[in-house]
C-alpha cells in the first residue's frame, strides 16, 4: 500500500541556470538551419544510460535591435574548409564586421537564452566568429529596433539608474578577423533616409540570391527548396570567383575600416547599461512585466 513505486518516476534535477539576452545574425534566426543551436538541452550533461529527464530551454525571440558601425558580409566557405558541406550547398553565415562607420547598421535578432546555451553556441560558432558583451550598442530609439526590445532596454536602464536612455551595449556575435578572400559584401536590406545602410540577414541574403522582390516579398519562401537552390547558386559563383582571386593574389586581410576608424561608436561608459547581465527567469519576467510586454521566460 503506502510505499512509492520506485523506478517509475524519473529523477528530475532542478536547475537554477540564468537567462541572458544575446544578439545573433544569420542561420541561427527563426526559420533557418541552426536555430536549435541557441536552445539549451541538458542531454549532454548525462550519460546515455542515466535515467533522467532531459530538460530543454527554448530560446525566446525578443525582437530586432539595430546597431551602428557594423557591415554585413557573407563568409563563403571554400571546399575543404570545416563548414563546407557539398550536401548543404546553401549553407552560409554572415560576418558582421566592425567598420567604424556610423552609416553601416545591422539589424540583429535578439533572443533570451539559457546562459549555458551561449557557451554551447560559442563553441559551435562558424569560423572567425566570437561573442562580445561590450562592443556593439543597441540603438534604442531607432525606428528599426522592435518596440518590445525598446521597452525592455529602457526598463533595464531605469532599474540600473543609468542616464543614457538611447543606447546600451549588447552581447553580440561578431567576427574577430576579416578575410579578404572569403568575406563577400552583403547587399543592404534598405537605404534609409539618414543615408545609413541597414543590413538584415534574411533580406540581404534574398537580394544576394536574386529572389528579393521588394521589402515585403521574396520570390521564394525562406528555407524552401527554391530559396536554398537560389542561395546555393549565388554562393557557387562567388566561391569560384574567390578561388580564382586567391590563385592570382593570395590571401590578404585588410579590414574595410572607414578611415580614420571611429572607435567612439563602440563600448559602454559609466552612463550606459550593459544588457548582457544574467537574470533569473523570475527577474526577467519582472522586467518584462514592468516593461509592459507580454513575452515571458519559462
Amino acid at each position: 500500500g503506502m510505499h512509492m513505486n520506485s523506478g517509475v518516476r524519473k529523477k528530475s534535477r532542478t536547475t537554477t541556470s540564468k537567462r541572458v539576452i544575446v544578439a545573433v545574425s544569420g542561420t541561427i534566426q527563426d526559420g533557418f538551419e541552426l536555430r536549435g543551436n541557441i536552445d539549451y538541452s541538458s542531454a549532454h550533461e548525462h550519460d546515455d544510460d542515466e535515467d533522467v529527464e532531459v530538460k530543454v530551454v527554448k530560446a525566446v525571440f525578443l525582437g530586432w535591435g539595430v546597431v551602428r558601425g557594423v557591415r554585413m558580409y557573407f563568409d563563403v566557405k571554400e571546399k575543404g574548409c570545416r563548414e563546407f558541406d557539398a550536401s548543404i550547398p546553401h549553407r552560409v553565415n554572415p560576418a558582421c564586421v566592425l567598420t567604424g562607420n556610423a552609416k553601416d547598421c545591422n539589424q540583429y535578432a535578439l533572443y533570451l537564452v539559457d546562459e549555458r546555451a551561449c557557451l554551447q553556441a560559442l563553441l559551435d560558432e562558424p569560423r572567425f566568429l566570437t561573442m562580445t558583451p561590450d562592443t556593439l550598442r543597441l540603438e534604442i530609439d531607432d525606428a528599426d529596433t522592435s518596440p518590445a526590445v525598446r521597452a525592455l532596454a529602457r526598463t533595464l536602464i531605469q532599474m540600473e539608474d543609468k542616464s543614457n536612455t538611447s543606447q546600451a551595449t549588447l552581447l553580440a556575435v561578431v567576427p574577430c578577423l576579416f578575410s579578404q578572400t572569403h568575406f563577400y559584401p552583403a547587399p543592404h536590406h534598405r537605404l534609409r533616409e539618414d543615408g545609413s545602410r541597414l543590413y538584415s540577414f534574411q533580406s540581404s541574403l534574398a537580394k544576394f540570391a536574386g529572389i528579393h522582390e521588394n521589402e515585403q516579398n521574396y520570390i521564394a519562401e525562406p528555407g524552401s527548396a527554391e530559396w536554398n537552390l537560389a542561395v546555393a547558386k549565388a554562393l557557387a559563383k562567388v566561391r569560384s570567383d574567390n578561388a580564382l582571386k586567391k590563385q592570382q593574389e593570395g590571401e590578404t586581410s585588410t579590414p574595410p575600416h572607414s578611415s580614420p576608424m571611429n572607435v567612439d561608436l563602440y563600448g559602454s561608459d559609466k552612463t550606459m547599461s550593459r544588457l548582457s547581465r544574467r537574470m533569473s527567469v523570475e527577474e526577467f519576467n519582472e522586467v518584462a512585466s514592468k516593461a509592459g510586454i507580454s513575452l515571458r521566460a519559462s
